[in-house]
């Protein structure tokens, strides 16, 4: 069997996602080009152009690094999504422009509609290799904006056809999916918790069921997405002898091929992080200082860039208002 990269089926077409709302909303899809990888520009907010790449950091570190930069930049852009933001505005991702150093402000749903690469696993090897030391000091709190009832919990379950492991049980019913009050991290991978996780909500976009039903392709019925980071994925396994198991799915992942079945994904992909959701909750840190710093370094020599078509698929309410 050929071994073609995630997302190479769509080479010179378009990549439309699963998801009849999603397909309303972009209905264009998204572009591809002929290596496979996605051009996000039609649906970029923002375009932010960042300097090389530190060569000394890890991949993890790279991609942690570029994504607080890039928020930085947006940030004293004067965009209105940053107004009282402290990581990436909810409901966004940034995402790598395959082979080049920009980043593009995109929607997390669309970004997520699909398999691909083109991020930092193209940006070349790397000496550091993987992993980040997610530094000392004290778990996140949690920004609890909702609960939930035990009843409605119970139609959630009855909508997913599984009981839910008991700590991400009481996590749901105590918050109903939330965010940690600072952009975090977790030992040894590369991505950013800094969005609401999933919940019951009748936002579908936002909601376990909803989304759960859209993401085949990757998650076998014995795993449960649970939410967006800057990175990939978010699940917790609710079946099987490793029930309430924290994983996470890099959406970027080198490894990843055309061919593979939501099967191979999660027995070759799925990063194994907890034996359950209180204890992934409580390895969570703040973005090492270190990393804050170099994050500010690179913003300082980094900037928007306006190329042409920039967020012209983007629905109206997405776009940033002109001037």
């Amino acid at each position: 069997m050929t071994e073609r990269i995630a997302g190479a089926r769509y080479s010179f077409r378009t990549a439309h996602p699963a998801s009849p709302m999603l397909r309303v909303r972009y209905r264009y899809g998204v572009p591809v080009d002929p290596s496979g990888f996605p051009d996000w520009t039609p649906y970029a907010r923002l375009l932010v152009a960042l300097p090389p790449a530190i060569p000394d950091l890890t991949v993890d570190e790279a991609r942690v690094v570029d994504v607080r930069a890039a928020d930085l930049v947006a940030r004293v852009s004067g965009d209105p999504l940053w107004a009282g933001a402290l990581g990436t505005p909810v409901g966004w991702t940034w995402a790598h422009v395959a082979q080049t150093r920009h980043l593009a402000l995109v929607p997390a749903e669309l970004h997520a509609a699909f398999r691909h690469l083109g991020g930092v696993s193209v940006g070349g090897v790397r000496a550091a290799g993987r992993g980040l030391t997610a530094g000392s000091g004290e778990p996140p709190k949690v920004l609890v904006t909702e609960r939930l009832t035990e009843a409605a919990m119970a139609v959630g379950e009855e909508i997913l056809k599984v009981r839910l492991p008991a700590a991400y049980r009481d996590f749901l019913l105590r918050t109903n999916g939330a965010a940690p009050s600072v952009p975090s991290v977790h030992p040894g991978h590369g991505f950013i918790l800094d969005q609401p996780l999933f919940g019951f909500r009748p936002d579908r976009l936002h909601d376990l069921g909803y989304q759960n039903a859209f993401l085949i392709d990757r998650f076998t019925p014995d795993w449960l997405a649970v939410g967006q980071v800057q990175g990939g994925l978010l699940a917790v396994r609710v079946r099987g002898t490793d029930a309430g198991a924290v994983g996470y799915l890099d959406d970027d992942d080198w490894r990843d091929r055309d061919h593979f079945t939501a099967a191979d994904v999660c027995e070759r992909l799925l990063h194994r992080l907890a034996g359950d959701f209180a204890s992934f909750w409580l390895a969570l840190r703040p973005v090492p200082d270190d990393l804050e710093d170099l994050a500010a370094g690179v913003a300082a020599g980094a900037g928007l860039a306006w190329p042409d078509g920039l967020g012209a698929l983007l629905p109206a309410t997405h776009r940033r208002a002109a001037g």
